[in-house]
């Protein structure tokens, strides 16, 4: 397969390094030119993604964060094949999932949200792992919950990552229990700076 990166960061230089192991194409583009050629310097990258290669991915995956995923996707839209099948990895999903459906109903692509539940403490590529999602749960949100072949075939083409279970949700309900979880930590955190027991230690 050719697999379309967008986004050289932790996540998305994670993915590109397990589908590389794994044996497929990689075409990468990340707004960070050198990241990309140090990406193709050892030999992760193939090429890089463009608007000339962009059609001949099997699978593109947006993992930049929301807004910059959602603006490619805006300016590649009419590019991309109806045989693609578009995922993002942003850690929202409500608006790059509205945008995301809306322009593959208009142009003919398969589009579906995601948010793989890994990363490490660290950000950008130089940090990125081949084995980052082994075992790690991945967060589906497709445009239609009971299409059972759509999910078996994300399933399938994401197989390379290693995630050990998917998850099917809507956009608005990821991001309630993204935006409590996310939270709970600066809340526990604050709570015991602020503890007069803290003073103690």
């Amino acid at each position: 397969m050719i697999i379309g990166v967008v986004g050289l960061g932790l996540i998305g230089g994670s993915a590109a390094k397990a589908f590389k192991a794994a044996g497929h194409t990689i075409y990468a583009y990340d707004i960070n030119e050198s990241v990309t050629g140090f990406a193709r310097l050892e030999g992760v990258v193939d090429e890089e993604l463009s608007t000339g290669n962009i059609a001949a991915c099997n699978l593109l995956l947006l993992t930049a964060t929301p807004k910059a995923s959602a603006n490619y996707l805006k300016d590649n839209a009419a590019r991309i094949s109806p045989d693609t099948v578009v995922v993002d990895f942003c850690g929202t999903k409500g608006m790059i999932c509205a945008l995301g459906f809306a322009l593959a109903k208009e142009y003919g692509f398969t589009f579906v949200g995601g948010h793989p539940m890994a990363g490490l403490q660290f950000s950008g590529y130089k940090y990125s792992k081949p084995t980052l999602f082994n075992g790690a749960s991945f967060i589906l949100v497709p445009p239609v919950h009971d299409d059972i072949v759509l999910l078996d075939q994300v399933k399938q083409l994401l197989l390379p990552l290693g995630f050990k279970k998917f998850v099917v949700t809507t956009a608005d309900f990821h991001d309630k229990m993204i935006a409590y979880t996310s939270q709970m930590c600066h809340v526990v955190s604050n709570a015991f700076i602020k503890s007069p027991s803290a003073k103690q230690h």
